[in-house]
Parts: C-alpha cells; structure tokens; sequence
C-alpha cells in the first residue's frame, strides 16, 4: 500500500460547552409504597453557568417499571414524590437538558419499593367506641404498630369485628379481606386502602337471587400455614357468609378469584340452601375438601368435590362409631377449629369441635376432615372438673398436647382432656378481661405458642405470646421475651401475613 498525505481542511474552532456535575442523589433508594414520599434536592453545577440559571433548564424525573412502562413523575429540579408504587423494584432517571446547547446530563438510580403491610400479624379488634378497626405489627427489618387500617381506609364504619385475612398464594388469585358481621370487604395488598364496591358480590357468578346483605364472607379457607406464606392448597379456596351460604372455588380453572353457586344444598333437594356455621374445617397442611356444619339439621355435611360437584353430601354413621355425625337431639355445636395435630395418622392436621347437650354437658370431636370418608379420631365427654366451661366464650386448642384453653371475663382456663388423667389449671397472672385467645398454626406450630389479647381502658389492648410447656405432668405457660405489644385495638382476631 502506498500512504499520501493531503491537506486537512477540518474545522479545528472548538468551542467548549456547558458540562453538568450532578450530586446529591443516592445510587438507591428504600421506599414504603403509601407511607414514604420520595424527596430529592440535586445539586447541580455547570462549568459555564455556576448559577445555574433556572430558566436555562429543563427537568425529567422518570420512573421505569420494564423496558416499555415508563412514568414521568416531576418536571422540577427538586423532586416531591409520594410513593404509591406496587412492591416492586423500578429504575429511576433524572434527566436535564441544557436548552441552549441541546445536551442532556443524567443521573440513573435504583427504587425499591415495599409495603409496610407485607410481612406481620394482621390484627382485627374494636376502637374505644367499639367500631371494628384493623391494625398491623408490621415486622420488616424492625416491628412497627400501623394503626387506624379500616378509619383511614375510606370503608362504611363497621361494627362486630371478625378478622383480617391475607389469603397468601398466588399473585393473581391473592386477596386481603376486612371481615366483619355487618360487612366484609377487600383491601388493596400493598396501601391497605378499601373500597365500598370491592364486596364479595364481585367476585360471583351465580344464577339465583341471594340477598345481598348477607353476602358477606365470615370465614375463609386454606389459611397461611408456614412463616414463608405457603398455603395449605394452591388449587382451592371456599368461604362462608354471614347468611351461611358455602362457596368454593377452584381459581385456576374460573379465571380469578371467583365464585359459582353455594354449595350449601344436597344433590337430592337442590333447590334447598342449608345454612352453615362460621367453621370450614380442613387439614390445615393440605386442603382438597372440607366439612361444614349443617345448623338447621345438626349435622356434618362433606365437601369433597370442589370444583367438580354442585351440592354437598351428608356423612353415614356407622353403628358403634366413636361419636355421630349426626347429632343426637338437643347435642349443638359450639365450637370448631382447625390445628397441626397429627394423632391417629392425621397426617396434615386434625379437626376438633366442641358439642353440647340439653343438659349442659360438652363433648369434644376430634376427626380428620379429610376425603370423602373423613375419620372420627376420638370423643372426650368434658368432666365436670372444667370450671365454667360452659361459660366460656373463647376456646383454643393445643396441637401438641391433649389440652384446651378456654377463658370467662379475665379467667383463664386450660382443661387437659387425656382420658383418665383430666385435670383442670388456671392462670391468675392474667389479671384484665380477656378478649382473644389463639394457638399458632402460621409461624412456628411446634413450638407450641399460644397468643392472648387482653384489654383495658388505661392500657388499651395488650397482646401477648406465650409458649406452652411440654411436661406431660402440667400445663405451664411462659411469656415469651419480646414478645409483648401494648395499645392496641381491643384484640378479635390475629393472623400472619408473610407477602404482599
């Protein structure tokens, strides 16, 4: 190759030009969707213009969900943004154009977004005017007391608290309901916020009239059973109203969170709704069906065809069995629960339900609500040890110990059921009315914690997590360290929320 030279007729008349130096903005920023607002004063300085005139300027503060969602946010140097974003992670760009030279300076930066809702114990109780009001110990990095959930949340004031209930699974199907006897409604997950319209008449597809005042759910299924929010079915789901209507559903198959016709009736009288006590009763580790309680008929009826069958079905008592599910006259339900305990092969949880009599005694019923041939387990008839059993207006039942704890006004109770060993304790460090007592069955079951709520007008409502000693010989409760939260609402109901 042969290399020449000519002459370079370039332009060698540069000029230099304005060149930013932007500071004052973190590479990330932490942030609380509904609570925080992103706040943003960059400092900026030109090489050319050390004012930095303001009219010189033009500002783009861009958030960016994926390569094709974009949102410009502020068009001020200083940003004021309050974060109302779903729990995810954005990227932010911060864009300034010189307008006398044309070029743009940038400054790229990462957003992650939390909600303070998504990780603690859900809490339903009622305020000093006895309104139903929802709070939360929210347990991030640190435990937090979020208040006044149902005042601020632009709902119907409500009364007769039920729960609060994160029905966990997946992202499409999952839903956080406000339960109350005069209403029910869900939240958004991620600010909490209500809506009138957002009742579970939305989420039906049926072809009868229902009076819609009674449409409200009162008791939902599978509950949260792991600290991680694991479910005990990702397939299925029912609920019951306060009319006492049943709904189950399988979402995949309806598309959503969605419901056909009750199924509160028997194949043989379709056009007869029964209705049901606030109870669905399930293994709590798998959920593939479940009993309810037939309250006009005094029975247990079966649903083991979710998303296959239209009615329920009744249960045959076979002569000699251990008790019926059929109950005899004047033998009611009080009572029922769902627990972690395996005993007789129950491999995902037994059930138990508290039965009386005319004549005041009460039974327990421990089976596995499992399959179309759910097992009865064993029947304890209550001993008349059991101060004020029949009083009682809370009960919970240990999953790791033949022992229920009951309570009446600020007394606790526990009665240790074991067949020819009962024996009867009490707890006199419990000194203010009691308002709710729960085993946990979400977090940590083994370890055998029992949560009680208490209230008075000084210290408002106070919850507490004991841990149940295992020594066969006697019931022991001990406060568990750091464990104690004070005023609260005057505790109903608790339980766990692990996602958003």
């Amino acid at each position: 190759m042969v290399a020449a030279c000519s002459k370079d007729k370039g332009n060698y008349d540069y000029q230099a030009i304005n060149e930013l130096d932007i500071k004052g903005i973190k590479a990330e920023y932490m942030l609380r969707t509904g609570i925080d607002t992103l706040k943003i004063k960059p400092q900026i300085a030109g090489t050319l213009d050390p004012s930095v005139a303001p009219n010189r300027y033009r500002h783009l503060w861009i958030v960016r969900l994926s390569t094709f969602v974009y949102d410009t946010v502020g068009r001020e140097r200083d940003l004021s943004y309050p974060i109302k974003l779903n729990p995810v992670p954005y990227d932010l760009f911060y864009r300034v154009l010189d307008k006398e030279t044309g070029v743009t300076w940038s400054a790229n930066v990462k957003l992650n977004v939390s909600t303070p809702f998504s990780k603690g114990i859900l809490i339903m109780g009622e305020d000093e005017q006895g309104y139903a009001e929802a709070e939360m110990l929210s347990m991030l990095s640190d435990t937090v007391h979020v208040k006044h959930i149902l005042s601020s949340s632009n709902l119907p004031k409500l009364r007769d608290p039920i729960s609060l209930v994160h029905t966990s699974g997946s992202d499409m199907y999952s839903r956080l309901w406000a339960f109350t006897k005069s209403g029910s409604y869900f939240l958004d997950r991620a600010t909490m916020a209500g809506n009138p319209a957002n009742t579970f008449s939305r989420t039906l597809y049926i072809s009868e009239t229902i009076d819609p005042s009674t449409l409200h759910p009162v008791a939902y299924a599978p509950q949260i059973r792991t600290a991680a929010g694991a479910i005990g079915s990702s397939l299925y789901r029912a609920m019951i109203t306060k009319g006492g209507d049943v709904f189950a559903s399988v979402p995949l198959l309806m598309g959503g969170d969605y419901f056909n016709n009750p199924m509160n009736r028997l194949a043989s009288a379709q056009n007869v709704r029964i209705p049901a006590a606030p109870y669905i009763l399930y293994p709590i580790n798998s959920m593939s069906s479940f009993i309810w309680y037939d309250t006009q008929n005094n029975r247990f009826l079966n649903c083991a065809g979710i998303g296959t069958s239209v009615a329920s079905t009744t249960l045959a008592d076979i002569a000699g069995s251990i008790f019926p599910w059929n109950q005899p006259a004047g033998r009611t339900l009080v009572y029922a629960e769902n627990t972690r305990n395996t005993d007789g092969g129950s491999t995902n949880g037994n059930s138990f339900a508290i039965m009386k009599d005319a004549d005041q005694t009460h039974h327990i019923y421990k089976f596995y609500a499992n399959g179309t041939n759910p097992a009865k387990r064993a029947l304890y008839t209550v001993k008349s040890i059991a101060t004020d059993f029949a009083q009682a207006k809370f009960y919970a039942f240990s999953s790791n110990r033949t022992v229920v704890f009951y309570a009446v006004g600020n007394k606790l109770y526990a009665y240790d059921y074991n067949p020819g060993f009962e024996k009867i304790y009490t707890f006199p460090e419990i000194n203010d009315e009691i308002s709710m007592i729960k085993f946990d069955t979400q977090i940590d079951y083994v370890v055998n914690s029992l949560y009680i709520a208490t209230y008075n007008p000084t210290t408002k409502g106070t919850l507490r997590r004991y841990v149940v000693g295992s020594n066969p010989n006697v019931v022991e409760i001990n406060l568990a360290p750091k464990s104690t939260w004070s005023g609260l609402v005057k505790v109903k109901d608790i339980n766990w929320r692990a996602i958003n």
